[in-house]
């Protein structure tokens, strides 16, 4: 299991029928398509709206089949997949999901038109190089061989690809409706699409076809759209919504943990994530090993715990635990500022140097950054602040040569090291929009997480990523600060409610405690 509850689980009491879920977000949704899809307010929304091949069991990171109907059947060289499709699904409009809706949703990732951001899941299908030049019908790799079966064939064996298929961007649409998701969603899931109002609401029903019935209990989601988090805490102690769509704000944290009323409807979990520091070994004075140790050497971790109210735990490694690969060995350094002088010194630079460190303009970077200022300054590193605004952060980032260090966190699209290392150590990732910050390139670190992957035994992969881990942080061009944990808040009506660790709601499995009995 990916994390620990603390405070309320899974409420108990027998699920009730109907009633509105209503909920909050600040911002709106960049699209409805799930290809394309990257954001936290359409990644609740894929979740209501479409089904995956797969999905997690609970508050847990076991995978069970959703619109499968059993976990895929591998091929003995790791690189075929043969999946039967759930019979009697439909989508909302009564159609029915067969194979080849699957192969279009996942052929259309792959194809450069779409502009998927998670294209590069999905290149390890066989002929999606090809694809990718000529995209017509689907790539050699993905093939419905009939209404019901679905195999797909991979260059290399991957044993994360079963959890790439429970992704949202992996969701079902009808083939041929492309066109159409961004704005007219049409999907198999749980909720069917009615409104979207920019800046005011978007407004879900529940979907009477369903396969999955007594499910979804409620008859409505409507989500509040352009809440600040501090009035939606408000509106959520009135009892005006039932739950938040964006983070506590940390000034609020402590009164919220320390209220009686919202004591019993407050649960924290693990998220499996790293926040940490990136050096760019491409700019000065960065292209310098010693001086990276220097800076691994002058962060008192424990103290930016306290700034972010203790959300979290220290790092000890670059993958959080919960994932394939974390280990409990002490891979980073403590804070030793005269070590780290000395460091400076033998680099060249006994007097220090000035440099510029780069993040977003909300919490926890805001909290952050004074301080790393301070540890900084400690070893002689005047380091400028230069809070963004989040796509401007990416940009910056992702431009080779434009950032010198920068502040970051990844939170695993699904639990397993090679989510990390290729998002944000990869030779692959070194490229303009890539998040390899650093921009640092290891042949291999690469290597062994390819090996890692390729491997059928946990006990191997889980040597193998620790390797990969200690290789890459020996090189300290990317620093692990800490691993957070995520309080969450819900309504007084709100019944059977648990966050899912990898995906945040699980909207199909909550009720309203004033519902009717069910049947």
């Amino acid at each position: 299991e990916l994390h620990t509850m603390v405070g309320a689980g899974p409420a108990d009491g027998t699920p009730r029928a109907g009633g509105t879920m209503t909920v909050a977000y600040k911002s709106d949704p960049k699209t409805f398509d799930p290809a394309v899809c990257y954001d936290a307010t359409c990644w609740n929304n894929m979740r209501m709206l479409y089904d995956r091949l797969y999905d997690y069991k609970g508050a847990t990171s076991e995978l069970v089949p959703q619109g499968a109907e059993a976990l895929p059947a591998v091929s003995p060289d790791g690189k075929t997949y043969t999946i039967r499709i759930r019979p009697g699904m439909t989508f909302s409009d009564g159609s029915p999901v067969t194979a080849k809706d699957f192969a279009y949703s996942f052929a259309r990732i792959l194809d450069p038109a779409t502009k998927s951001p998670v294209r590069g899941f999905w290149t390890g299908v066989a002929g999606a190089e090809e694809y990718g030049e000529k995209p017509e019908g689907t790539p050699k790799g993905i093939q419905a061989v009939s209404d019901s079966e679905l195999r797909i064939e991979l260059a290399q064996p991957n044993s994360a690809f079963k959890y790439i298929l429970a992704m949202p961007h992996a969701s079902v649409i009808p083939e041929g409706s492309g066109a159409e998701a961004a704005t007219k969603p049409l999907g198999s899931g749980p909720f069917v699409f009615k409104e979207f109002s920019p800046g005011r609401q978007i407004v879900l029903e529940r979907n009477t076809k369903y396969w999955d019935r007594p499910r979804p209990y409620v008859d409505k989601v409507v989500e509040l759209l352009g809440v600040n988090p501090d009035v939606a805490l408000l509106q959520l102690e009135k009892g005006q919504i039932d739950l938040m769509g964006d983070p506590i704000p940390p000034a609020q944290y402590l009164s919220v943990t320390a209220n009686a009323a919202l004591k019993d409807r407050t649960v924290t979990i693990a998220k499996p994530s790293t926040y940490f520091l990136t050096m760019n070994v491409k700019m000065k004075p960065f292209d310098d090993p010693k001086v990276r140790e220097a800076v691994s050497y002058a962060i008192d971790r424990a103290f930016l715990l306290k700034l972010v109210n203790g959300q979290g735990q220290v790092a000890n490694e670059f993958l959080p635990p919960g994932v394939l690969g974390h280990t409990d060995d002490k891979l980073v350094h403590d804070q030793d500022v005269a070590k780290a002088k000395q460091l400076l010194a033998e680099a060249g630079y006994p007097d220090g140097f000035s440099t510029t460190l780069y993040s977003w303009n909300t919490p926890p970077w805001t909290n952050l950054l004074p301080q790393l200022q301070q540890d900084l300054a400690k070893i002689g590193v005047k380091a400028e602040p230069r809070p963004l605004q989040q796509s401007t952060f990416f940009e910056l980032a992702g431009t080779p040569g434009k950032v010198p260090m920068a502040l970051s966190f990844w939170v695993a699209d699904y639990p397993e090291g090679s989510n990390f290392f290729q998002a944000l150590t990869a030779c692959a990732a070194a490229v303009q929009g890539g998040q390899n910050y650093a921009f640092s390139c290891d042949k291999e670190t690469d290597d062994l997480v390819a090996k890692a992957l390729a491997t059928d035994s946990t006990q191997e992969a889980q040597r193998l990523y620790t390797q990969a881990s200690t290789r890459l942080l020996a090189g300290n061009s990317l620093v692990p600060l800490y691993y957070g944990s995520k309080t969450e808040v819900f309504g007084k009506n709100v019944g059977g409610y648990f966050p899912q660790p990898v995906w945040a709601w699980d909207m199909t499995n909550y009720w309203k405690t004033d519902g009717k009995p069910l049947g």
